[in-house]
């Protein structure tokens, strides 16, 4: 049998090859079953790993959440999602991946149960896993000796007793042979127990640690306590990622010198022990005056002038310094009101920190104006305070201030309203000048000019209020296009979106299905985004019908549709005069949607 060719090539290599494009762009539209596991990086693992959970939903990528489990030994942290669309033997899968980031807090062995996934009116569920925490055994914090780790974390306290109110010093250190990046550090402090300020910011240094060498990063705390008692401050914990250095392949890789050493990233949780600490109450025997001020403090009063005149000013300066509770020290006005009048001014405070130990001074100032002239001795100003160091009470008080007031120099003048003398003649009466205007004195001078109209005073004095108003709302459209990015995408998403799809219709290729497919599937995820501010445009159709419906859009579904259509053509082309008609849809789309909005 002879066969015909075409232009050279037999028509029997032109049908197989049709055959072959025909099965290829036409997809066998077949329902995929939903299935939902449940995965972990590891099941056994330690107090300074973090647990990876993944929940596979396959079949569909519009679910709600899953519904996890009570999980009361872990922290459980979202890790966000990831959807998958494929295309295998002309079949078409879609899934979406949870993830999930669990911190154990506890050791032993767990069970994390069933995994609740709704879809389509069902309900599936995930195996339950068993998961095993152990304790990695740690050496006494202030030996700082935990063998060759990469990375480990100390506490200090100052000491171990402590009166209430006595400042202690917290201590943490982080040591790390590698790099350490993403820092998240938990201190859990009991506020109704310790008060906590910052003792500046923290330090990085390197230090040697049994003949290793490492990178500290350390961070101190002043504590306060203020309950007696025996307390423990728990565990601080911290999750960082360490950056592990690969081994190449070759030695001699001639790209390490352009891209650097490549590195492996280990996501970890580090925990200190935790510390006790006993307090105790202050003993009795405190004397008059005391209001709780812990610590080590010094006083002085200077006046401003001790030789002055009655009305003058003089002020009285009262400075306190030490070590402690300085910004909680307070001293009322002086009992001299008999002899002057008193002016407080506001307190004035500074706070240093020196060897993580909090400093400070305040100084309070008082203007005195006395009243009566004679000599006067201001009394000793006391601070009673109790000293933790010598646990004792003590009382600083300044030295007694003499001062001189002389009667005032200056005399009054009494002016008295004295009445005008008899024989002061009057002026007599000048003529300055003549107004231009002649004066009318008879009725009949005066006429009525013409008035104008209600409508026309109403424009003329009304018109500037108007454009007033206009150019307020004008100016006021412009700052906010200019500086709200998401009023800006807003308003300007219906103009761009119609301009491109017009571009389309004008330029578009009918012979290119996969590329028309793309271009009109941007197009419609870009004006989503900018009627929702949403950032990127790598969002499934499922997500835009869900943001969509969270926004209140009627057309969420109509959207998702016309997305997956848009999808079918650029990764399955299997029809090529269907894009005007697409294209006809799209813009009626965008339309409904914006009267929507």
């Amino acid at each position: 049998m002879k066969l015909c060719k075409f232009n050279g090539v037999s028509i029997y290599k032109v049908a197989t090859l049709c055959l072959f494009l025909f099965l290829l762009l036409n997809p066998v539209a077949q329902g995929q079953e939903i299935s939902v596991t449940a995965t972990v990086d590891k099941n056994r693992l330690s107090l300074e790993d973090v647990l990876q959970l993944s929940i596979v939903i396959q079949g569909t990528q519009n679910t709600p959440p899953p519904e996890l489990p009570s999980l009361p030994d872990f922290r459980v942290v979202s890790a966000g999602t990831s959807s998958s669309t494929q295309y295998i033997n002309t079949q078409r899968s879609v899934s979406i991946t949870y993830n999930y980031r669990l911190t154990p807090m506890n050791t032993g062995t767990f069970v994390i149960g069933p995994t609740r996934v709704r879809a389509n009116g069902k309900t599936y569920a995930t195996q339950p896993i068993t998961i095993a925490v152990q304790n990695e055994a740690q050496k006494p914090s202030n030996q700082e000796t935990t063998g060759n780790k990469n990375a480990f974390v100390v506490t200090t306290l100052s000491s171990k007793k402590a009166y209430v109110g006595e400042q202690l010093v917290y201590t943490f250190r982080l040591f790390h042979r590698v790099d350490a990046k993403n820092l998240n550090l938990r201190l859990p402090f009991d506020k109704t127990r310790f008060h906590k300020e910052e003792l500046g910011e923290p330090k990085t240094y390197i230090k040697i640690n049994n003949g290793l060498q490492y990178h500290v990063q350390e961070l101190s705390l002043a504590l306060f306590p203020l309950k007696k008692g025996l307390h423990e401050i728990p565990s601080a914990m911290i999750e960082l990622d360490l950056f592990h250095p690969m081994k190449n392949r070759s030695r001699r890789d001639p790209f390490s010198q352009f891209f650097g050493q490549r590195t492996q990233a280990e996501h970890k949780v580090l925990r200190s022990q935790s510390l006790s600490i006993e307090v105790l109450p202050l003993p009795d025997g405190a004397p008059e005056g005391f209001e709780n001020i812990i610590g080590q403090f010094n006083i002085s009063a200077e006046l401003g002038k001790n030789d002055l005149e009655v009305g003058d000013t003089t002020t009285l300066t009262l400075t306190v310094s030490g070590k402690g509770n300085v910004q909680d020290i307070i001293f009322d006005e002086p009992d001299l009101k008999s002899y002057f009048k008193i002016y407080p001014d506001k307190p004035e405070f500074h706070q240093t920190v020196q060897n993580n130990q909090i400093m400070g001074e305040k100084v309070f100032k008082f203007a005195l104006v006395p009243l009566e002239a004679g000599s006067r001795t201001l009394p000793k100003f006391s601070l009673a305070f109790f000293d933790p160091g010598k646990a004792q009470y003590r009382v600083a008080q300044t030295q007694p201030i003499s001062l001189n007031i002389k009667p005032s120099a200056a005399k009054e003048e009494l002016n008295l309203v004295q009445s005008r003398q008899q024989n002061a003649q009057a002026p007599e009466i000048e003529i300055l000048g003549r107004d231009i205007f002649p004066i009318y004195t008879e009725l009949d001078k005066f006429q009525n000019t013409r008035s104008h109209s209600p409508a026309f005073l109403a424009t003329r004095f009304g018109s500037p209020v108007l454009l007033f108003f206009i150019s307020a709302f004008i100016i006021k459209r412009q700052r906010r296009m200019k500086h709200d990015v998401a009023f800006y995408r807003r308003r300007n998403a219906y103009k761009n979106a119609t301009r491109r799809l017009k571009k389309m219709s004008e330029h578009s290729d009918p012979s290119a299905p996969k590329e028309f497919g793309r271009e009109l599937s941007e197009i419609l995820r870009e004006y989503v985004g900018n009627k929702l501010n949403l950032q990127g445009k790598a969002i499934t159709a499922e997500e835009v019908e869900t943001r969509l419906k969270e926004a209140d859009y009627e057309s969420a579904e109509v959207t998702r549709k016309l997305l997956e259509r848009c999808e079918t053509l650029q990764f399955a082309p299997t029809t090529r005069g269907n894009t005007k008609e697409l294209l006809r849809e799209s813009e009626n789309l965008i339309k409904l949607l914006e009267k929507q909005s």
